[in-house]
């Protein structure tokens, strides 16, 4: 068998054993009874360990070697060359009793999470939160930074990020957010949903709208869980999870956003089933993708124009009096609260820099974790003018601290300046883009979407795909002429 072959062969055996930990983190989060905790906590850790061993293996290092010597490589065999050998650089780095250790922690700490959550009680999780933390400053150590310990965490989400970086995203995005905030906040009013909405029509609902923008459920299911997420279980197991209010349209939102990131991994091409590659390339380009399906298309005019007389048929009572300009106004609202899932366009990246500064602080040893509640609250206030009820609606809101997963939120304001940036090229190919919403001919949109983006897996590192496709690195003037555009009164 020649080096690329064995390469291959050794590597998807990886990408078995990582997608077993996906299926067995899908089920702690969705079906999996409460008092298991400590035995999937174990399980993690030890199929985080039997990886690692197969990542620092001597003979994957041989089989790299080997496979870059190999004549005529393909660009799909250098893709997954540097892919698997920057992941075993990355391992190569870590102490396995620690990624077992950083494995088993996890995932006792997301019941704790759940419970203080439930019960908005921040004290309830934060010894988790302090151990992870910790950890995080020693995986930082472990696997080493130019300027600050944050941005080692930042470049395990998004190849090249650093804390500069988003620093001088947010002092361009700021001020002009802020701005833009305090010109359109409460002008729009928003409508309460009543009489409550039934859960299963909701359900039934949010599958719908997954069917119209192309989610393939032969190939992929659709569960609640108290934080929406999806998946990949297999190349034809996209999972995502939704969860329910009776007075909340956000199920039609979070449906599309979780659609976006399995619709990109459910469009990889064939040839890379089951690979390394076999993956969105990035956080932030996997965000652009759940934010551009969630916000440019599904708060747009034309989308509704399409989708609204289904959901005032399903949902008669609530919506059948409320016409198209009014219900549009409403889910476009700009009304800052203390819920980031929640958040109008205009304020939404003000939650995300809420993060990213506590974030770095506690990277840097500046921020204790029982300062938390406090310093989010102030925040809150002083960024959005939100007084947070409880934490609850505060610091516990999000779930990714449970996961350790530090570093993640800056990649959410990164797909939303990437995924305006696409709607842009997008435009450029369908000039009648409107009425290709209008007509729900969603399947041009994504068509155009698998073949730019989609198809390549993680053949192309994110910024390479950004410019391949826009010709552009990352800009946010595409992102501000959008929102200065959409709330200047020229919406669509």
């Amino acid at each position: 068998m020649n080096p690329l072959a064995q390469l291959r062969q050794y590597t998807n055996e990886l990408t078995a054993l990582e997608r077993i930990m996906a299926l067995l983190q899908w089920d702690q989060e969705v079906t999996m009874p409460a008092r298991a905790a400590d035995d999937r906590a174990e399980q993690f850790a030890i199929l985080s360990g039997i990886i690692h061993q197969k990542l620092i293996a001597p003979e994957l290092g041989e089989l790299l070697d080997r496979a870059t010597a190999a004549p005529g490589l393909t660009e799909i065999d250098r893709a997954l060359i540097r892919n698997v050998g920057r992941e075993r650089d990355r391992y190569c780095k870590l102490p396995e009793s620690f990624v077992r250790e950083f494995a088993s922690l996890t995932a006792q700490a997301l019941p704790a999470w759940t419970e203080s959550r439930k019960r908005a009680d921040f004290s309830l999780f934060a010894p988790f939160l302090e151990k992870i933390v910790a950890l995080c400053r020693q995986k930082a150590d472990y696997l080493g930074y130019e300027s600050e310990p944050y941005d080692a965490l930042l470049d395990l989400h998004e190849e090249g990020l650093n804390t500069a970086t988003i620093t001088g995203l947010f002092a361009v995005l700021a001020p002009r957010l802020t701005a833009l905030l305090k010109n359109r906040a409460g002008r729009d009013p928003v409508r309460p949903v009543s009489p409550p909405m039934s859960r299963n029509d909701q359900i039934a609902f949010a599958e719908r709208v997954l069917t119209i923008i192309g989610y393939d459920f032969t190939r992929g299911r659709q569960d609640p869980s108290a934080h929406p997420f999806s998946t990949a279980i297999s190349h034809n197991d996209r999972r995502v999870t939704n969860r329910y209010a009776p007075d909340s349209l956000e199920f039609v939102f979070s449906a599309m956003h979780e659609g976006g990131h399995a619709m990109y991994e459910q469009g990889v091409a064939p040839d890379l089933a089951n690979t390394p590659l076999d993956d969105g390339v990035s956080l932030g380009i996997h965000e652009s993708q759940s934010r551009l399906w969630e916000n440019i298309i599904g708060r747009s005019r034309p989308f509704w124009e399409f989708l609204y007389p289904e959901l005032q048929k399903t949902f008669a009572p609530q919506f059948a009096d409320l016409g198209l300009n009014d219900f549009f106004r409403n889910i476009n609202a700009v009304h800052p609260g203390p819920i980031r899932v929640e958040a109008d366009e205009v304020s939404y990246n003000l939650h995300v820099l809420i993060r990213f500064e506590l974030e770095k602080g506690l990277m840097a040893g500046e921020i204790a974790v029982h300062d938390l509640p406090g310093l989010w609250n102030e925040k809150y206030e002083a960024y959005l003018g939100v007084k947070v009820a409880s934490d609850s609606d505060g610091l516990l809101q999000d779930i990714h601290w449970s996961h350790g997963s530090i570093g993640y939120f800056p990649t959410y304001t990164v797909g939303n300046l990437a995924a305006a940036q696409f709607w842009k090229a997008y435009r450029r190919f369908d000039p009648d883009y409107r009425q290709t919403l209008s007509t729900g001919k969603l399947d041009r949109v994504r068509e155009w979407l698998t073949t730019a983006i989609y198809s390549h897996g993680s053949v192309y590192p994110p910024e390479e795909l950004l410019l391949k496709v826009t010709g552009k690195k990352l800009n946010s003037r595409y992102f501000l002429d959008y929102l200065e555009k959409k709330y200047g009164g020229q919406a669509g």
